[in-house]
């Protein structure tokens, strides 16, 4: 397998200031790290780092690093594992190389690339796509470009998990068999500039309901009150009326006739 060629130089100095010194000769200040070895700054080319970066693997690609110190040279195989580009310009100001080799396993994120159109969607469903990416363990030489799921006999309603996809030939998936990969479901229907008015006209009428029966309510305990206030009244005065006729409790027979009570003569007597 080819590796595309980045050549670098030893940075025999660190820091902002010679990092910018660095940026206006046209080079990129970067650094290489790996296994069993010490942080080196080095500087590259941005053009060649750039193109490897719009390319198909993308951060997967695996390169042969050339290192120019002196008259000496040094050569590796490293990936990209990070870089950073200006806010405003979108120009690349650093980048880092981890050394690796060629039987080394590495955990990597793949693209996920759609081909057809399913059954779901000729009917008008939408295709729902819930990985992006899946996160493989394989080897650094063997990572693919991307996965490629072929859609076209899904029908509405159903999905495609990540247990019925078939990886490349060495990898390995990091996330469960389980999860949903992509699915075809039927948009919701849009409703209507009617309908809206109407669920708009009886959300307000339900509103004025429920604060004319709140207004009733409060009516309803408002004239409770003063009646209930009267009722203790009624009962001193009739007890004090019981209490200033000692001759009633005399006669029993007056119990038997009811016409009695109605007759305030009769309590004179």
């Amino acid at each position: 397998m080819d590796h595309p060629v980045v050549r670098a130089k030893d940075r025999p100095l660190v820091g902002k200031g010679y990092a910018r010194k660095v940026r206006e000769l046209g080079y990129v200040p970067a650094v290489l790290y790996g296994r069993g070895m010490t942080t080196r700054p080095i500087v590259v080319d941005p053009k060649t780092v750039v193109a490897i970066l719009n390319g198909p693997r993308r951060t997967n690609t695996v390169i042969y690093l050339e290192v120019e110190s002196g008259e000496k040279k040094d050569s590796c195989l490293a990936l990209i594992r990070d870089y950073s580009v200006h806010p405003v310009r979108r120009q690349l100001e650093h980048c880092d190389f981890m050394a690796v080799e060629a039987d080394m396993q590495m955990n990597v994120k793949v693209p996920v690339r759609i081909e057809g159109k399913s059954e779901g969607e000729k009917l008008g469903a939408k295709l729902n796509v819930a990985l992006r990416d899946i996160a493989l363990k394989c080897k650094v030489t063997e990572v693919p470009e991307s996965i490629t799921i072929d859609v076209t006999p899904l029908r509405v309603g159903q999905t495609l998990m990540l247990s019925q996809i078939t990886l490349p030939a060495g990898t390995k998936s990091l996330y469960p068999r389980d999860m949903a990969v992509v699915s075809v479901r039927m948009p919701r229907a849009e409703k209507t500039a009617a309908e809206e008015a109407a669920e708009a006209a009886a959300a307000e009428g339900a509103e004025a309901a429920v604060e004319g029966a709140e207004g009733a309510e409060a009516a309803a305990e408002g004239e409770a009150k003063p009646g209930a206030e009267a009722k203790p009244g009624a009962k001193g005065d009739a007890k004090a009326d019981a209490k200033g006729k000692p001759d009633a409790k005399g006669k029993p027979e007056a119990k038997g006739k009811p016409e009695a009570k109605g007759k305030p003569e009769g309590s004179k007597k």
